[in-house]
């Protein structure tokens, strides 16, 4: 099986659409026409409906129609979460019996520092990353110390770099607020409405319960603030579980060479190379700018993306030259990068030739753990009732893909899939994919009611039979 490459006519009656009538409603701007390069190249396009700003040191403030936001996507809410269809309408009794839930992390600061050096703070006073370690028995307990960054102004490198007082990247504090908030949202859903997630964490010696992380601080530092809206009186500790970062089979912790191989031929398509010509004006200018002409910064638009991305997430204004401070990013150039930025996620993990092998690559591993959750739910040999997976958008992308999400846009932070498993009166499981909490629209159809079965069968397909042979073939 294969992902579908064109619905040509239904793409081009959607751009011609797009291109005469750029205002969409809150839910389409998930789903916008992708599959052209005139996405990136029509400036009357704007953000598409996205939203790319958040307040500094606040939580985002929530939407009421749930639309595309970078900052802080959106999530099941009971203001908006709607039940399935057939439970909606009584045809069908039953009720959830398990969630897999997965979620980027929460917003930050950026990764990818301009060459040049920043022309704005970064202030991180307001949040404390927490560094120690106990011993099982808690005996002695440890002194809860944190960490603090601080720039020397004696140290020579500082002038190219940015000063402050934060890591690259760091959980903000709002974007702690955020998870915080989107845990309390979580809980009022899945434990009040629907009684499916235990009132305690704990409760039957842990075992419905479920909670991974990728190895980095963002993902943990998010656990705790979802997770602390989740259960607010619960005051133990909880096993955030992790696999050894070498061989993590999330956030592309394991090595393979084919898959930097399979990238290199994607990223050297004559669809790739025509978006590259589209925006050579664009990527000249900001190279001239911040001094980023480097192979990283210019042959994608992941860098200029995540710094202006993370900039506007977090109330600080876009950058300017530190040599010409006339010279800015203007609100036109962020959003021709954040077009060209959900073009090339869509053309990565849906779109070109080679995505479903290249999702084997990267993802195939954990959507096979996955599959073996969903299975177990099945065959009522799971004691889970709630999974809940803190991951990253490299990981959330290959997964929307293997679903066949109908346009993929750069997954933004707190974006989420929810995978939830129903069991009828007459013991049928049914399933249906919220994706940003609303049933996710693909090739397959709005999964919003579908056997347990056929979920299971439109996921097979990504998992590797044998992932080391795979990793090491050219």
């Amino acid at each position: 099986m294969s992902i579908s490459i064109y619905e040509g006519l239904t793409d081009m009656i959607s751009l011609l659409f797009t291109l005469l009538a750029p205002s969409v409603a809150a839910r389409d701007t998930f789903y916008p026409p992708l599959n052209h390069t005139t996405f990136i190249t029509n400036t009357s396009l704007g953000t598409y409906g996205g939203i790319y700003s958040a307040p500094a040191d606040q939580a985002s403030p929530t939407t009421s129609d749930d639309g595309y936001n970078y900052c802080s996507m959106p999530h099941p809410r009971v203001d908006t979460y709607v039940l399935p269809p057939p439970i909606a309408n009584g045809s069908v009794s039953g009720q959830l019996v398990y969630l897999e839930y997965l979620q980027r992390h929460q917003r930050r600061t950026p990764y990818n520092i301009l060459p040049g050096g920043e022309n704005q703070e970064y202030n991180c006073n307001n949040v404390q990353p927490f560094l120690y370690a106990a011993p099982a028995s808690q005996d002695p307990s440890p002194l809860h110390v944190y960490a603090q960054s601080y720039s020397d102004p004696t140290n020579p490198f500082l002038a190219g770099y940015v000063n402050g007082s934060c890591q690259y990247p760091q959980l903000t504090v709002g974007g702690f607020l955020d998870g915080y908030e989107h845990g309390r949202d979580l809980r009022a859903v899945y434990r009040d409405q629907l009684q499916l997630i235990p009132s305690s964490p704990d409760e039957d010696n842990g075992n419905k319960v479920w909670l991974r992380s990728s190895s980095s601080a963002l993902t943990q530092g998010s656990a705790g603030g979802v997770l602390r809206g989740l259960w607010p009186d619960y005051r133990g500790s909880l096993p955030l579980h992790q696999q050894a970062s070498s061989v993590d089979t999330v956030d592309q912790g394991f090595s393979c060479s084919a898959r930097s191989d399979l990238l290199s031929v994607i990223e050297s398509t004559a669809e790739w190379e025509e978006h590259l010509s589209v925006t050579a004006s664009l990527r000249t200018k900001l190279a001239t700018m911040f001094d980023a002409n480097s192979s990283s910064w210019t042959s994608t638009f992941d860098h200029f993306a995540d710094n202006f991305q993370a900039r506007l997430c977090n109330g600080y204004q876009l950058p300017c030259s530190i040599k010409d401070d006339s010279l800015c990013v203007t609100q036109q150039q962020a959003d021709e990068v954040f077009r060209a930025g959900d073009w090339e996620w869509n053309y990565w993990w849906r779109y070109n030739a080679n995505a479903t092998r290249y999702i084997q690559l990267v993802e195939g591993l954990f959507i096979g753990e996955i599959v073996r959750h969903l299975e177990a739910v099945a065959e009522n040999t799971s004691t889970l009732v709630y999974s809940h997976n803190f991951v990253h958008d490299g990981d959330l992308g290959p997964i929307l893909g293997a679903l066949g999400i109908k346009a993929l846009r750069w997954p933004g932070m707190g974006s989420n899939i929810a995978f939830e498993i129903w069991k009828t009166s007459d013991s049928e499981h049914y399933a249906r994919v919220l994706y940003s909490g609303r049933a996710i629209e693909t090739i397959h159809g709005t999964l919003d009611w579908v056997p347990l079965s056929s979920l299971v069968n439109i996921l097979k397909p990504f998992v590797p039979d044998d992932i080391v042979s795979l990793c090491e073939s050219n």
